[in-house]
Formats: C-alpha cells, structure tokens, sequence
C-alpha cells in the first residue's frame, strides 16, 4: 500500500501556471513512497522545456510506464533520455505497430510511435518489459494490460487503423492504465482510455478486488462523445463513489463541462504545472 502519492503533471493540452507550454499531450511525473515513474512523454515539444521552467529533473526514474503507443504519449521519449535512464520500460508490444487515424480520405493520417522514440526503445530494449497482462511497476503500483472490452463506448467516432488505406482496424489492445492502492483508497491513472472509461474502471476494479475507487486522473476520450455516451461514463464512475476525479487531454471541453456538471467539486482541473495529492 502506498502512503504518499504526488502526480505532477509535465504536458498536457493546457497549462496551470505561467511559463509554461501546452501541447496536444500528456506526461505524468508519479511519486510514490520515494519512487518515481514518468507516465507517457507527451509529443515531446514541451517536456524540457516545462521540466526547466518547473525545476524538476527525470533522474533518477524508476519506471517509465507507455499507456499506449501515439506520438502525443510516445513523442517525447528521445526528451526523456537525453535526461535520464529508466531503470524499467513497460509497454504493450502493439505499442510499436503504426497507426492511422481515420478521417477524409486515404492516405490517413499517421499518428503512432515516431521513428525517433522508437529507436529510444530500440536502445532500452533490455529495460523493456511488456505489459499484455497485469504487471507491478513498483510496490504497490501495478499497469493494467490489456483492458478487455465489456461493454462498447466508442460508438459514433472515426475509427483508427493500422494502415494508411483504413484496411485493418486497430483494435488499441495496447491501450492500458496504472491503479494504486493507497491509504485513501484506489487510484486509477489514464493516458486516453481507448478501451473505455466504464470498461477501464471496471477492469481495475476486478484486478483489485475493490468495488470503490478513490481517484481517477487522466485523459477520457470524451471530445466527441454523444450524450448517451457521457451519460453512461457519469453512471459508471457514480457507481464506484470516487472522491476526485481529474480530466485532462483528450477528455475535450464537453466531457469536462459534463462532468463538471455533474459531479460538481469533485471534479479537479488539471494542466501542466499542476500536481495532485492523493496519498
């Protein structure tokens, strides 16, 4: 069990204070009980530059945990290691496949790993340790794995492929997340819930043997959701009686100003500069 937890927020799509840069991103610096584990690495325009300007130094690092394998997770890898050696890589092994995003018409858009982070892989590679099932990053820190699909809730979006022509679509197996136990309760943390916020909680839940999650923090995959959607995603976290919960990334303005609604002060604004106390 953790006693001490602190999540600072390196990248995000917004900044909480001045002299900071925001991209379309997310990087997570965690601290619990003295180690430290980065949690994605944003596009990587805006990490050293938010590291300076926070004094915040990466090394040492204990682990550097990969929700899942977009340049907006993935991009600032080459960043990291200019600074710092991991002492353990965990990611999906899907997260090296190349990815396309869907819209308009073929060729589509690339958005996986860069060739320049995927060779920063390539050189941790007796540091990687992949992540299909749930694997502990530190005492009382555990990643997911691969997040079953219980229910769908993505239902309305462009879907993603894994070639440029839209032939074969991807199914984001890799998209995974981290849950804590700590003295407050369980905290569960996201890159971008692809598999779902519901499907996401639920899993961790069952891993955990926990009904009740404390915290949830990270991106949600909300920006383009109906209504339905964001309905069924408030009745799930509802279930599970969570006293924070802080949307970021690609939770857009309408997941955010739902939840917000919804659940009130419950509901913590994140951007990079910003930290949370959880433990």
């Amino acid at each position: 069990m953790i006693n001490q937890l602190r999540i600072t927020v390196l990248a995000d799509n917004c900044v909480s204070a001045p002299g900071l840069l925001a991209e379309h991103g997310l990087c997570f610096l965690i601290e619990a009980d003295g180690r430290r584990i980065l949690f994605d690495t944003g596009q990587g325009r805006v990490l050293r530059d938010n590291l300076s300007a926070l004094g915040i130094s990466l090394h040492p690092l204990d682990a550097l945990v990969l929700s899942h394998g977009h340049y907006d997770h993935t991009g600032g890898l080459p960043a990291v290691a200019a600074d710092t050696t991991p002492g353990a890589v965990f990611f999906h092994p899907s997260a090296l496949e190349q990815r396309f995003a869907r819209g308009g018409r073929p060729p589509f858009r690339a958005i996986g790993i860069p060739e320049r982070s995927r060779d920063v892989l390539q050189g941790w590679s007796g540091r990687a340790v992949w992540t299909r099932n749930a694997t502990e990053i530190v005492p009382g820190v555990w990643c997911t794995g691969e997040i079953p699909r219980y229910r769908e809730e993505n239902e309305g979006e462009a879907p993603f492929s894994l070639d440029q022509d839209g032939l074969r679509p991807d199914p984001l197996a890799d998209d995974q997340a981290l849950f804590i136990e700590t003295k407050q309760g369980l905290v569960i943390v996201v890159g971008c819930a692809h598999a779902g916020v519901a499907n996401t909680v639920d899993h961790v839940c069952r891993l955990a043997g926990r009904d009740r999650i404390y915290a949830l923090a990270g991106g949600l995959h909300l920006g383009k959701a109906s209504h339905k959607r964001l309905e069924e995603t408030g009745n799930a976290l509802g279930r599970r009686g969570f006293q924070c919960l802080a949307p970021c990334h690609c939770t857009g303005m309408q997941g955010h100003a739902y939840l917000r609604c919804r659940f009130h002060s419950l509901v913590r604004d994140l951007g990079a500069g910003s930290s949370l106390q959880l433990a």
